[in-house]
Formats: C-alpha cells, structure tokens, sequence
C-alpha cells in the first residue's frame, strides 16, 4: 500500500475532494514558512511532540467563508501535483517555499508553480522529486501515480524533511492563529 491519504485519492482519480476532506482553513500565509524553518531546526523528539499537538488541536470554525482560487489547471501530470499541493493546504507562494525548505530545490517562484499546474513547465526527475518530499510520497511512488518514467531511483527524503511533511499534512485544518500558538506552545524561544 502506497499511503496515499483518501483525499488524495480523490485528486489522483480527477474528482473534487468532498469537503469533509478538504483543508477547512484558509492557506496560513507566511506563519506557515517561518512554522516549517522551526520544526526543521527541532530535534526529533520535539517534531514529533509537534506533529502529536496538531493532530490534536479542534478544528475551527472559520469566522468568514473560505474563498479558494478556481481550479484553472487541465488535467495533466502538473495539475494533479499542484491539487495535491493545495490539498495540504498550500497555495502557490508556500507550495514554491516548501520545496526550498524541505528539498532544497529552487528557490521557484509562485509563477513556477503555475505553470507546473498549467503543464507548461516540465517535471524533470528533480523537480518531481521535491513535490513527492513536500508530499510525504516516496518519488518512485509519485512518478508511478501520475504517470512518469524516471532515468534513474532517488534517495529518501531525509528523517527531519518526512517528519515536517507529515506536519504540514496534520497542519492542512490550522488557522494561521493556531499555527502560531501550537509553535509558541512547544518552542517558546523561537
């Protein structure tokens, strides 16, 4: 079993994720950036105690209507990573920083981003191995869901960049308000 998350298999079959699946916050803006270069500076046990306090935190009622961006992508190799970005709750600019932060890869730009989902920028086995990290996908994995050959296999993704997708998977339901009190909570000094 690959591990894929239900509401991504929403995405990876063409369909819109129920919104009983779907991220109920509106995108965190830049908490969300500062938020990942902490949990990367933590120790192992600390991101863990991280990860453990926002799958517990209540979700929110938000105090106005999410207005999410319409779906402008075709369906296409691209589009499919860009929907699986914003299903974590990720919109352009934060999807460009993740793959910075957790993959090393770039600096891209929000633009880089849309034209990924566009399909007028290629996925080349590095770029596509960025989004599997920002994803918490093995890249091998990845490739094989939307359908592209790679030249040649990737290492993992190293133990701080799995543990900090997997944080911004649980993180996908936070307000940026409980984004900033779930990392003043556990890291005071930061």
């Amino acid at each position: 079993m690959l591990g894929v998350h239900p509401a991504d298999l929403f995405i990876l079959a063409g369909l819109d994720v129920p919104s009983d699946l779907a991220p109920c916050a509106a995108p965190a803006g830049s908490i969300l950036d500062h938020f990942v270069k902490t949990a990367l500076r933590l120790p192992i046990e600390q991101r863990e105690q991280l990860l453990g306090a926002a799958r517990s935190m209540p979700l929110e009622e938000p105090a106005a209507p999410i207005v999410r961006e319409p779906d402008r992508f075709p369906y296409g190799p691209g589009a499919v990573i860009v929907r699986l970005l914003r299903n974590r709750n990720l919109d352009s600019l934060n999807s460009a920083k993740m793959v910075y932060r957790l993959a090393g890869i770039g600096p891209l730009s929000a633009a880089t981003i849309n034209v990924v989902g566009l399909g007028r920028k290629e996925l080349s086995p590095e770029l596509l191995s960025g989004f599997a990290t920002v994803l918490s996908y093995r890249v091998e994995d990845l490739a094989a869901l939307i359908d592209i050959e790679l030249p040649h296999a990737f290492s993992p993704a190293d133990t701080a960049s799995r543990q900090v997708a997997e944080l911004i998977w649980e993180a996908r339901h936070l307000s940026a308000d409980q984004l900033h009190a779930l990392q003043q909570k556990l890291v005071p000094a930061a």
